[in-house]
């Protein structure tokens, strides 16, 4: 590993390099480059200069019952686990606002019913949670016979020759 040193600060920060190299002894690297993200929907609101979805916690600002999390909510920085831990962030938001109430969550809106038979009248089949599971099942019995926890499956072909599609 090539230790470096930053310089600059916030968004102009750069790792430079010291010249110094360590050796560590590992079974994997794992390398994750980071990404700006781009705006979605002209009705979502965009922080261009930052590559962000302005929120708080989570929550879209200007925006009720909408959501966001990852890099698109601080920005690309950090590792899965920071991800992961954004996510819990962004969903803890989703809990309160449910307990309290914020989100209508009545029978008369009609959620994924609605946006499936969008997808459908465009020719897309989405691909439900049951359909999930079984590319998931197959990715851990070919881990298992490898010897691993999981192959993934990387060919979406594949998957939905899975799933049936």
């Amino acid at each position: 590993m090539a230790l470096t040193c930053l310089e600059g600060s916030g968004d102009s920060a750069k790792a430079i390099p010291t010249g110094d190299v360590e050796e560590l002894e590992c079974g994997l690297v794992l390398s994750s480059i980071g990404y700006r993200s781009l705006p979605l929907d002209p009705a979502v609101p965009f922080d261009s200069q930052r590559g962000v979805i302005p929120n708080s916690s989570g929550r879209v600002e200007g925006v009720p019952g909408l959501y966001c999390s990852g890099w698109v909510k601080r920005g690309p920085t950090g590792v899965i686990i920071t991800t992961m831990n954004d996510s819990f962030d962004t969903a803890q938001s989703v809990l309160e606002d449910l307990q309290g109430g914020v989100l209508d969550i009545s029978p008369s809106r009609e959620g994924f019913g609605l946006v499936e038979s969008i997808l459908r009248s465009r020719g897309v089949r989405p691909v439900s949670f049951s359909d999930w599971e079984k590319i998931d099942a197959a990715e851990v019995a070919r881990g298992k016979a490898a010897g691993k926890p999981r192959e993934k499956i990387v060919d979406p072909a594949e998957m939905l020759r899975i799933i049936g599609h």
